[in-house]
């Protein structure tokens, strides 16, 4: 029973594999089914048409003085020329097609990828994602080649090989037919037989590469650690789960491919036999009875090459179903029908009554029945321990996710009621580890503003406090940053963020430890940055160094996801709360909080 739960499943998802791939093929219908069409046509012409007159020709040289020899070779010229020029055009077209399709592939998967949730990159391996992505990408030309170019020339040559026989040896026809019905019925049980095993390799490829790709990633942690053997011997472990899957998959389609020649060959010599006899009584031409046999000969290497063609079925669905599965699932988090852009004069920031708790752990609130009011250019900072909600409430404002209770407004417009994009452009945000892209660091600040100038870009690196370190680099704005930036310091990597929301200009600016990973010369000078920044601005501070935040407007201190204390520093000190416990008690300037980790 629950092989055929898991059957259903298999179809369902190569079904929705093809979905996708036909609605980019759909757009160019066209020269799709030129190639479908010529390629076939082509492949019979030149693999069965000419051979058939060919063998008819030898066959009339048998008889003296035959009208139908010089008629033979000329519909086997035709049949040879009009097949040439259909495979030429043919496969020009296809490259055409597979070129544009590619490319319509390429935007609408990225697109669909980038759409995701924030939570759905928080739970997949980036090097297991980014394998399926190009398995999916390559996917589809190796499908269509393998479907025009092999299968349907296949099918087509040796339905049109059985029917030219069938004319004048219909015994032989049915023993052709009997043989393939029988050899189909054997793939078929073999398939089923094996479809568990091949589904076990695919998620152990998926495991391999991911685990593969977050090992390369976090090399300096493997090396820190000395951890270089056990992250080997990790991978060794999933390598012999494979090595055994691939053997028993493999084991299967060997005694199948041994039964499938066995019979073949038996077939062969039971045909050679009736069609000598069907010679000896002049039952057939002798140019049949060559076509026959050498149509045989070819039989048998393509009926072994069937079972070759359904096997690279399965390779390539093996590797774009997880992709598919991926593309099929919807976004959590969509626009509302007909959302407008979020339209930002005053920069105003209302949360009332939310409440939220991770998908994952909804008996946990995170924040519970919180309100806060932000006026216009207002600065606050956020404090408390780590896991009090401070960046939960900052990525809520981003919509990274929504709020379980509650709404959040910008001059009083429902966040949940806006476009994402139109949300996210109104908002600068400096992350506590900001991750670059593998480009210049001219383009990573850009890439706030794709339009700025040269001169905007200095400009912003110069109020950031970026640009000392940014000209010492041989290649200055030039210069590649690495993959997530991990040629700069954490500190350097920091100003870049900084100069990236210098150059953003957005009427809302959220600041989450932004001057964490600088020295205290460095963030001396970029205090005064961040200031110059924050004018004219709503701003969200978040920091466990307390002299970040003292001279900002507002203070509010949260705990267990609730607001306890609100106030400027002064009213909070005098207060003689929890805030001044807190900063009485700081070391170095930072809170003293044993929780390694920001919520």
């Amino acid at each position: 029973m629950a092989k055929t739960k898991h059957k259903t499943q298999k179809v369902v998802r190569v079904a929705d594999t093809v979905k996708l791939y036909w609605q980019q093929i759909r757009q160019y219908k066209i020269s799709f089914f030129i190639m479908l069409i010529f390629i076939p046509i082509s492949a019979v012409l030149l693999d069965t048409i000419v051979p058939y007159y060919l063998s008819r020709a030898i066959g009339s040289l048998a008889q003296a003085g035959s009208p139908e020899l010089s008629q033979f070779i000329i519909n086997a010229t035709i049949a040879a020329m009009g097949g040439v020029i259909l495979n030429i055009i043919g496969f020009q077209v296809m490259i055409r097609h597979e070129s544009s399709v590619r490319k319509n592939l390429l935007h609408d998967t990225m697109q669909q990828l980038l759409a995701k949730d924030a939570s759905f990159f928080a739970n997949q391996k980036i090097g297991s994602l980014t394998s399926k992505f190009i398995d999916f990408m390559n996917g589809h030309a190796e499908l269509q080649d393998l479907f025009i170019i092999r299968s349907l020339n296949l099918g087509i040559g040796i339905i049109t090989g059985v029917i030219l026989i069938s004319f004048q040896a219909p015994v032989l026809s049915m023993i052709i037919l009997g043989l393939l019905m029988f050899l189909i019925l054997q793939i078929k049980i073999s398939r089923n037989l094996r479809s568990h095993l091949r589904d076990q390799r695919k998620k152990l490829i998926n495991e391999i590469n991911g685990m593969s790709a977050d090992t390369i990633t976090n090399n300096f942690t493997v090396k820190t650690f000395a951890k270089e053997r056990y992250e080997i011997k990790e991978i060794d472990k999933l390598s012999d789960k494979f090595k055994k899957a691939y053997r028993a998959d493999f084991r299967w389609l060997s005694i199948e491919s041994s039964s499938r020649i066995a019979l073949m060959n038996i077939v062969q010599i039971v045909a050679i036999l009736i069609i000598a006899s069907m010679l000896a009584e002049n039952v057939i031409e002798l140019g049949i009875a060559i076509f026959a046999l050498t149509y045989l000969q070819r039989l048998a290497g393509n009926l072994f090459v069937l079972g070759e063609i359904l096997n690279g079925y399965d390779r390539i669905f093996l590797r774009t179903t997880p992709m598919a599965e991926i593309l099929m699932e919807k976004p959590q988090l969509i626009d509302v029908p007909n959302a407008k852009k979020l339209s930002v004069t005053q920069g105003a920031i209302e949360l009332q009554n939310i409440t939220y708790a991770y998908a994952d752990n909804k008996d946990s609130k995170v924040l519970q029945n919180l309100s806060l009011s932000i006026p216009p250019n207002n600065k606050v900072g956020l404090i408390g321990t780590s896991g009090a909600g401070k960046t939960t409430i900052t990525k809520l404002l981003l919509r990274f996710d929504d709020v379980n209770d509650g709404k959040i407004l910008i001059d009083e417009q429902d966040i949940a009621k806006v476009t994402q994009a139109s949300l996210r452009e109104n908002i600068a945000y400096v992350p506590q580890e900001p991750l670059l892209f593998h480009r210049s660091l001219r383009e990573n600040i850009a890439y706030a503003r794709p339009g700025a100038t040269d001169q905007e870009v200095y400009e912003a690196a110069v109020k950031a406090y970026a640009l000392e370190f940014i000209e010492a680099l041989p290649q200055g704005l030039d210069t590649i940053v690495g993959e997530r930036g991990v040629k700069l310091s954490g500190g350097q990597r920091q100003r870049v963020a900084i100069a990236r929301a210098i150059l953003k200009n957005a009427p809302i600016l959220i600041l989450d430890e932004a001057t964490s990973a600088l020295d205290s010369d460095s963030e001396k000078l970029i205090q005064y940055a961040l200031a110059k920044l924050m004018q004219g601005r709503t701003s969200i501070v978040i920091a466990h160094r307390l002299s970040t935040i003292a001279k900002l407007d507002r203070i509010v201190v949260l705990d267990n996801g609730q607001i306890i204390e609100d106030g400027t520093h002064k009213q909070l000190i005098d207060k003689n709360g929890i805030y001044a416990k807190l900063w009485k008690h700081q070391s170095g300037g930072f809170l003293e909080d044993n929780q390694a980790e920001e919520d």
